[in-house]
This record gives C-alpha cells, structure tokens and sequence, in this order.
C-alpha cells in the first residue's frame, strides 16, 4: 500500500478552493457560517455512517464526515473531484482498484468519476469531506437527522 503526503488543513483547504475557475462564492448565495457543534448529523440507514453539512454553495461542498469502526463506503464514482482529509481513524480507501492506506493527517484526492471504495480501520473515521461540485453530495439526501445539534 502507498502513503500520502500529509499536508496541514488550512494548506489543503486552499488547494480546494484554488482547483476551480469559478468563484467560490457565487453572487446570488448569501454568505454563512455555520458552526460545528450546532449542525445536526445526518445518517445513514444502516447507522454506519454520518455527515454534517458544514457548507455547501453552487461549486462546493464541505462536510464533517464518520464512520463506525469497520464500516466500509462501497464502490462507486462521483461526478466532481473529491478530497477527504483524514481527523481521527485510519483504514484503506481504494482508488481506481489501487490500495492507499489513511491515517490521521492524510490528505486524499480522487478526480472526478475515479473508482472509489473505503474499508474503515477499528477506530471511528473523522474527516473532511470536500466535493468540487455540491452535486455528489445529494447522496445524502435521504439520510435522516438523528443527532440534533446544541441549543
């Protein structure tokens, strides 16, 4: 398995911002901020998983994503490039069928429509989640809020 190079967050969220000729913030969205500790966690059916949706405009999407130790994300391709930086937890995440290992600290990049699949480590995952385009985000749609923010 390979390594990645790991980088510091405010490093890696200005390589997400830069990747994109459009402006990040599109002139008919309002500004926001949203903290942490008062954005309800959506989740998965099965329970294995959860996203905070930290912010979220017509060319990006940031989101808290964790995931149950052993829990696995299964193959799939997103439209838009992703990018996952790595909190808490390790495990293998599966790149156009090469292995990779994460851990905390990592930063990973996968091109848009690559071959993705995650198998979880034995501690909870924390990570960022940034998607180039807010459109593979709709996947979390369906989930439903099961942990309510602070007061």
């Amino acid at each position: 398995m390979q390594r990645f190079i790991k980088i510091n967050i405010p490093t890696f969220l200005l390589a997400c911002a830069a990747c994109s000729n459009a402006p990040i913030q599109p002139p008919n969205l309002l500004p926001s901020i949203t903290h942490i500790d008062t954005t309800a966690a959506k989740t998965a059916g099965h329970g294995k998983a959860s996203i905070k949706i930290l912010a979220q405009g017509k060319n990006a999407f940031v989101g808290l994503l964790k995931l149950v130790p052993g829990a696995s994300v299964p193959e799939h391709r997103d439209s838009t490039e992703e990018y996952i930086y790595i909190l808490a937890g390790s495990g293998t995440i599966y790149i156009n069928d090469k292995a990779y290992a994460t851990s905390p600290g990592d930063a990973v990049y996968m091109p848009a429509h690559a071959k993705v699949r995650y198998a979880n480590g034995q501690d909870e995952l924390v990570a960022l989640q940034v998607f180039a385009g807010p459109e593979p985000a709709a996947k979390y749609d369906p989930w439903q809020i099961k942990e309510k923010p602070l007061e």
